[in-house]
């Protein structure tokens, strides 16, 4: 008598748990914490379900100004429920979620139901903040939300074409009515009819936001891209948003174009391989800005990816933005090497000048260092330290440790 055993029929657990200790100082505010990080993932491929848990247990002393705070405050992010059947898939809890309203975290529910070439979602909820995320402040968000796909259209530029149509209605002391669009195509031509094996790729999109209470549109974005394997990509886009406030990476907090307040750009690129690890690529740009004086950018980049024999890779930027009387400039440059077979780094530096019309000149000179150390195949320990030196602003700095535990308990399964 033999029993047999088939994992594949099994529900399987997998997720990774972090302790990130942490301490950092702005101009604003000085920080330190220690954080307990959870994410834990439930998955039954047999019956189409999985289920989600992430929460963290957060010890933070804050000192904003003169005011000193200290607070414990356990989070759950996630805890959701989701299952497919019949060709409808419904979530339901708090998870966390994406649309052309940005990035938040839904307690509610979202139904899904695909068919063909169509799919139709339908999602309502309680809308909450992100932390360092503010997008949406409301009671109650309610969403319709269609989709369709056409391929393989004959005689055409453009072969697939993608179409999406949506709604959603914020409600809180007034309603916000918003509708979303969106449509993109792209096709392969080749560039003779005796050399098929060489195409030019074309894309092309348009998507946006309307405000109905506002008559206004709170988003446009059109454009149009053309790939090469022989020039590169060329793409030109115009682009008209509201960036929200995130914790910005460290290239991104020193990228010119960045602004509070809504902001509209023309914009023009073209990316060049030069070989399968090194690619070229300038940026121009007209830029006009709700805050601020409107003006002219340009941007230069190269970047080298690293190779097997150990050379590390590298990465380099100039941008300029010229607004009227204000000027600024930045330098970018990273680098990142495997430094073992255990041990990867990275370093970042950027140097930047502000001239500003109202305000003292600045000068920046920055510096990131960031290590992970595989100590076992399961678990990690990550550093990183960031340095910003201002001449006219109080200098900021960031240092932290995160000690990472990932599981999979497929793995097992597998043996």
């Amino acid at each position: 008598m033999s029993i047999s055993y088939s994992p594949a029929v099994h529900s399987y657990v997998s997720g990774k748990l972090d302790t990130l200790l942490e301490t950092d100082q702005t101009d604003y505010y000085s920080r330190s914490r220690i954080e307990e990080q959870a994410d834990i993932n439930w998955s039954n491929n047999e019956n189409d379900m999985n289920a989600g848990l992430q929460f963290d247990l957060r010890y933070e002393e804050l000192e904003q100004r003169t005011q000193v705070d200290k607070q414990t405050d356990p989070q759950i992010n996630q805890l959701f429920f989701s299952h497919r059947t019949a060709g409808i898939n419904y979530t339901l809890g708090r998870f966390n979620r994406a649309d052309l309203l940005g990035f938040y975290t839904l307690d509610g529910v979202v139904v899904k139901y695909i068919q063909q070439n169509w799919d139709t979602s339908f999602h309502a909820g309680k809308p909450l903040q992100i932390e360092d995320y503010k997008v949406i402040d409301a009671g109650r968000i309610y969403g319709l939300d269609i989709n369709h796909h056409a391929s393989n259209i004959n005689n055409s530029i453009i072969q697939n074409i993608n179409s999406y149509l949506g709604w959603q209605q914020l409600q809180d002391n007034a309603k916000q009515n918003y509708f979303h669009w969106s449509i993109s195509g792209k096709g392969e031509q080749a560039q003779s009819k005796l050399n098929k094996n060489k195409s030019n790729q074309i894309k092309v999109f348009f998507n946006g936001s309307y405000l109905a209470e506002n008559r206004s549109a709170e988003s446009v974005n059109v454009g149009m891209q053309v790939d090469s394997k022989e020039m590169g990509l060329a793409r030109i886009a115009y682009t008209s948003w509201n960036p929200q406030q995130a914790n910005l990476s460290f290239k991104e907090r020193f990228y010119s174009v960045y602004a509070n307040g809504k902001q509209s750009f023309l914009q023009a690129d073209i990316f060049h391989d030069h070989k399968w690890n090194q690619q070229f690529y300038v940026r121009g740009r007209k830029v006009w800005r709700e805050y601020g004086n409107d003006g002219y950018g340009a941007t230069a980049g190269y970047e080298h990816g690293a190779t097997s024999n150990k050379k590390p890779g590298w990465q380099t930027q100039w941008d300029s933005l010229v607004l009227k009387e204000d000027v600024i400039h930045s330098l970018y440059l990273g680098f990142d090497d495997n430094l073992s077979a255990t041990l990867r780094g990275k370093l970042n530096t950027a140097l930047q000048y502000i001239k500003n019309e109202s305000l003292e000149d600045n000068r920046v000179i920055a510096l990131e260092v960031v290590a992970q150390q595989m100590l076992r195949s399961n678990l990690f320990i990550d550093f990183n330290a960031r340095y910003i030196y201002n001449d006219n602003l109080e200098n900021e700095y960031r240092v932290g440790f995160r000690l990472s535990y990932r599981f999979d308990d497929r793995i097992w399964s597998r043996q």
